[in-house]
C-alpha cells in the first residue's frame, strides 16, 4: 500500500504563518513584513494614537496625553456611578419580597394556591425566568 505524502506547508502551522507574513512571496521575511504581520495590533495602536491626538495635528502633546486619561477617568467614574445606582436600586428577584411589588391576581383567593379556574398556581419565580 502506497501512502501519499502530505506537503509540510499544507499542515505545519509555523510554515503557514511564515507564508502569511511573506507578503511578496519571495521566501524571505523583511523587518517591515514582520512588523506589518500583526495588522489588528497596528490598527488598535493607530486608533489609540488618534484618540490621544485630540486636535488632529498628527502629534500627541503631553497635555493631550494627560487630558485623554482625565477624560477616560471621568467616563469611568460616570459609568461606575450608573452601575452603583443600578445595583443599589435593584431588588433581588429570588427574595419573596420582590413579588410583593406585583399587583395581586383578583382570581386567586387569599391563602389559596389554586386559580378560580381550578388549576394549580404557577411558581411566580419560574414565570419570570
Amino acid at each position: 500500500m502506497d501512502i501519499t505524502p502530505i506537503p509540510i506547508d499544507k499542515t505545519d502551522p509555523n510554515v503557514k504563518e511564515f507564508q502569511r507574513i511573506d507578503s511578496n512571496k519571495d521566501g524571505q521575511l523583511t523587518f517591515t513584513e514582520f512588523l506589518l504581520s500583526d495588522r489588528p495590533f497596528l490598527e488598535h495602536q493607530s486608533r489609540r494614537f488618534h484618540g490621544f491626538d485630540m486636535n488632529g495635528d498628527g502629534v500627541v502633546s503631553k497635555k493631550e496625553f494627560e487630558d485623554y486619561f482625565k477624560k477616560l477617568e471621568k467616563h469611568k467614574r460616570r459609568s461606575d456611578m450608573f452601575f452603583n445606582k443600578f445595583n443599589r436600586d435593584r431588588r433581588d428577584p429570588f427574595q419573596a419580597s420582590f413579588f410583593d411589588s406585583f399587583p395581586k391576581n383578583p382570581q386567586v383567593e387569599e391563602g389559596s394556591r389554586e386559580l378560580s379556574g381550578g388549576g394549580p398556581l404557577h411558581n411566580p419565580s419560574m414565570v419570570l425566568l
